[in-house]
């Protein structure tokens, strides 16, 4: 799983990628045009407690890598994404759009006052002009061949989708379709995620600066975080976390928060296998028949596939007991 961090400068979106990572990367002005980039092993108590119970050592987690892209801040013309970001963003499988909702004077916000809803559809244009970009350029390639043939009817298609100011990811393709462009990784194609960035004043407020309305409104999922007081937790040992986080109100912690989320705007599952070395958690789309799943293990699995006998880990672990 790869999930690219994109947001304009000054929303705490470094301070978001190191709260959710555990990463200590520079908070601030970009020193470069890379991207930072962190692995996460996906906590799992079914892991630790069926190791427990097979007596085996090793855990293999599931991973999700984390990239998070340096704003733009170039021309005067404050935008998010350039070419170092949309190039770094190509092979994720999600977006995560860091939304400033927190007012501090002096983090000055490159596009004028804190305002959540007037970001998001400036980051939704930002992604739909980026794809646009690409469709005409290859629309313009096919026609000087002389190519009109089923790309070219489809890119059309997309070009006069995203011109009516609609993603690529409301576009109603085909499986077949969707396999035929998956090459150009548009990323108004790529499912979106909102995370808002709230000041410590916000915590417990309901739908604070509109963010929720407007994420309902149009279909995305939110995550609500205070970057800041994440931050501060996580440098806590591990006994004080949760009655810090009581004592705030901030809820349950927002990695977990944020992994269900990214889990269910994937699609995605976790099964668990056992043999006597180790408990391995493997990650597919939820409705993968057993035998693609089993392949996913080895080969040789899924060619001598016979059948599978599913245990809820549950049921293991208290007849262990």
């Amino acid at each position: 799983m790869n999930i690219g961090i994109i947001g304009y400068a000054r929303s705490g979106k470094t301070t978001i990628f190191n709260a959710l990572t555990g990463a200590r990367a520079h908070v601030g002005a970009f020193g470069s045009r890379d991207a930072n980039v962190a692995v996460l092993k996906v906590p799992d108590e079914r892991v630790e407690k069926l190791a427990r119970v097979f007596n085996v050592k090793k855990r293999v987690y599931a991973e999700m890598q984390f990239v998070d892209v340096a704003p733009s801040e170039s021309g005067g013309e404050q935008k998010a994404l350039d070419d170092a970001a949309l190039n770094a963003l190509k092979n994720a499988d999600a977006l995560v759009h860091v939304v400033r909702a927190f007012e501090k004077e002096d983090v000055v916000h490159p596009l004028g006052g804190v305002d959540p809803v007037r970001d998001c559809a400036a980051m939704e244009e930002e992604l739909r002009l980026s794809d646009l970009i690409i469709i005409e350029k290859r629309i313009e390639r096919l026609e000087k061949e002389h190519r009109k043939d089923h790309e070219h009817e489809l890119l059309v298609r997309c070009r006069e989708h995203i011109e009516s100011g609609a993603a690529l990811r409301t576009f109603p393709f085909t499986q077949q379709e969707a396999k035929d462009l998956a090459g150009f990784t548009f990323l108004s194609q790529k499912p979106l995620m909102l995370l808002g960035n709230y000041g410590e004043g916000s915590i417990g407020e309901q739908n604070p600066s509109g963010l929720a309305a407007f994420a309902a409104e149009r279909g995305f999922p939110l995550v609500d975080v205070c970057g800041e007081m994440e931050i501060e937790v996580a440098e806590l040992p591990d006994e004080e976390r949760a009655s810090f986080r009581d004592e705030l109100g901030l809820g349950e912690e927002s990695r977990g928060r944020f992994l269900k989320a990214a889990f269910e705007l994937l699609g995605l599952i976790t099964f668990l296998t056992h043999n006597e070395k180790e408990v391995h958690a493997w990650t597919v789309q939820e409705g993968t028949h057993a035998l693609d799943a089993a392949g996913m293990i080895h080969s040789d699995i899924q060619r001598g596939f016979i059948r599978a006998e599913v245990v809820p880990c549950e049921d293991l672990v208290r007849l262990e007991d």
